[in-house]
């Protein structure tokens, strides 16, 4: 390439020398200015009709009910033991004690009554061996009212003997729990047990739970997880029953010994839905 351009630069040189044409002006114009093209109309393009998501059917929230399965004592001694917050001292001056378990079910029901302004005090809890073959043996209770230390459940650390200031609170009929549907359903209004009980036995059934056995009248103190020594856990009657409803010391279990409206102790939880 390099001496083709040299060339052909030497060539247009001579050229330019010898011949030189005579230059013909050119007219200058002024072009015009072009007028500015039309900008192009755009059609609007219609905005689709936004379909509106169906609101998701909400899930019932769960709340704790009973199932009253007894749990038993299992004849091992509880270990580490734990003081209730809610009432650190029985009225005789002696800690209130239990397994965790136990006492974190009693606290619970214990500061919500609280929160009402009642304030719970707490006859005994947790027991050790002695001091309930004591109870067993003595003429006062007997085992009429106290179970061997083998079967207590104060010895297990999982029960709780309350004084009866509130037991009305404790006892409220508050609403039925369905067991073969897991349904809790809560009632228009609490019921006093003992108009419950009476309303039963006269037959009327008007805003009181279904007379069927799958259905348990619920107490306040079962959402808590804690079943009132109303009936025998291990040959449990119907809840239904206005003898247990009534939890009157009165009148004896099947087993012979007196129903305990101030005892409280563990049972099984379950997650029921609520029914509106």
């Amino acid at each position: 390439m390099k001496p083709f351009l040299i060339l052909l630069l030497f060539v247009c040189v001579s050229c330019a020398e010898t011949s030189r044409p005579e230059l013909i002006p050119v007219p200058t114009t002024i072009p015009s200015p072009e007028e500015p093209s039309p900008e192009p109309t755009v059609e609007p393009t219609p905005t689709p009709l936004s379909t509106p998501t169906p609101e998701p059917t909400p899930t019932p929230d769960p709340v704790e009910t009973i199932d009253l399965g007894y749990m038993g004592f299992s004849g091992e001694r509880p270990q580490g033991l734990v003081t209730s917050a809610c009432t650190p001292e029985t009225i005789y001056g002696k800690a209130v004690q239990g397994v965790q378990e136990h006492i974190d079910r009693y606290d619970r029901m214990c500061e919500a009554a609280k929160q009402e302004g009642k304030i719970f005090a707490v006859r005994s809890a947790f027991r050790n061996y002695y001091d309930q073959l004591d109870y067993y043996t003595s003429e006062r209770f007997g085992p009429s009212v106290a179970l061997h230390p083998d079967e207590s459940m104060h010895v297990a650390g999982m029960a709780i003997d309350l004084t009866v200031d509130y037991r009305e609170w404790r006892h409220m009929i508050i609403g039925c729990y369905e067991e073969t549907e897991n349904r809790f359903t809560y009632l228009t209004q609490e019921i006093p047990h003992l108009l419950y009980a009476a309303n039963v036995r006269n037959g009327v059934f008007q805003d009181l739970c279904e007379q069927e056995k799958s259905v348990i009248p619920i107490k306040r103190s079962m959402l808590y997880g804690l079943t009132p020594g109303c009936t025998d856990l291990n040959n449990p009657e119907w809840w239904g029953d206005p003898e247990v409803i009534e939890c009157s010391s009165a009148t004896l279990l099947p087993n012979g010994m007196v129903r305990e409206d101030w005892h409280f102790e563990n049972a099984t939880i379950v997650s029921a839905f609520v029914q509106d």
